[in-house]
């Protein structure tokens, strides 16, 4: 399968109403680029995850929600996922809230995982690196079935 659009980005406001549009979208964007459906599932319920803890950050008070930024990006035989906000802190999960859970979720679905202060900007970046287990190609001849006649 060839790959397209080897990079992947887009802002949305951080609201609920926006991950699950997105979601599928970078879902069907991984398995262009070849991505085994474990691995396009995986990198779907991280960024869920992902997204759910910074909507979860969102300004009390009913202001306009600030943009989150998905990023996604094959290199090799590694397809990476990039989360962004413009919050002025590093996310910390919140004991009554749950979040614990989705960042143990993201821990476990994907290879590499880390949370940290964007550099070149205020900011959290969330980055998410799962293994590119690519879909086999399917065979373009055609398998004889079982009630076909042999010769």
């Amino acid at each position: 399968m060839a790959a397209t659009a080897p990079h992947f980005d887009r802002m949305v406001p951080a609201a609920p109403d926006a991950v699950g549009s997105l979601r599928r979208e970078l879902r069907r964007w991984a398995r262009r680029q070849g991505a085994s459906p474990a691995t396009q599932a995986s990198v779907a319920l991280a960024f869920s995850e992902a997204a759910t803890s910074i909507i979860g950050e969102a300004p009390a008070g009913g202001g306009q929600p600030r943009p989150m930024m998905l990023e996604a990006w094959v290199d090799g035989d590694e397809l990476s996922v990039r989360v962004s906000h413009p919050s002025q802190r590093v996310s910390r999960p919140a004991a009554d809230v749950g979040h614990g859970f989705g960042l143990a979720i993201i821990a476990r679905v994907c290879d590499r995982f880390e949370v940290r202060r964007r550099a070149e900007r205020p900011g959290t970046a969330w980055l998410m690196i799962f293994r590119l287990e690519r879909e086999p190609e399917r065979s373009s001849r055609r398998q004889l079935s079982r009630s076909s006649p042999r010769r």
